[in-house]
């Protein structure tokens, strides 16, 4: 069963979905493939992300505990490294011109579903 995070976006109030990736293989593979549109994924426990591999750019959002965005970036290249400390959970989506979370705004990540929270929280070490 796949865990899904919800993401409202508190400026604009508009809510992603967000399949949450677990286990070390799922990881690192992220989004790497062929370019799906509408798929979103996050990463818990997650300070930094790669491109590398990647064929087309991403946006990316990292997001402290708290609901804060410390980075967001759109059309993210190949072969790139984005961090932030403090950060909790990465969000990725290949990249597109609909709503993203902005830097310094501030997000509701909720509904944790498919999963009990300690499985989400020892599935995603």
């Amino acid at each position: 069963m796949r865990a899904t995070m919800l993401c409202r976006m508190v400026d604009t109030r508009s809510t992603l979905s967000f399949e949450v990736l677990c286990g070390w293989g799922a990881r690192m593979r992220g989004l790497l493939g062929p370019r799906s549109r509408g798929r979103y994924v996050a990463l818990l426990r997650c300070s930094s992300i790669h491109t590398f591999g990647m064929r087309y750019p991403i946006d990316v959002a990292l997001v402290e505990r708290t609901g804060k965005v410390l980075v967001s970036l759109r059309q993210v290249a190949p072969g790139r490294i984005v961090c932030a400390s403090g950060a909790w959970v990465a969000l990725e989506r290949p990249s597109d011109a609909d709503p993203w979370p902005q830097e310094g705004s501030w997000v509701s990540l909720a509904n944790i579903c498919g999963v009990t929270q300690s499985r989400t929280e020892e599935c995603c070490v």
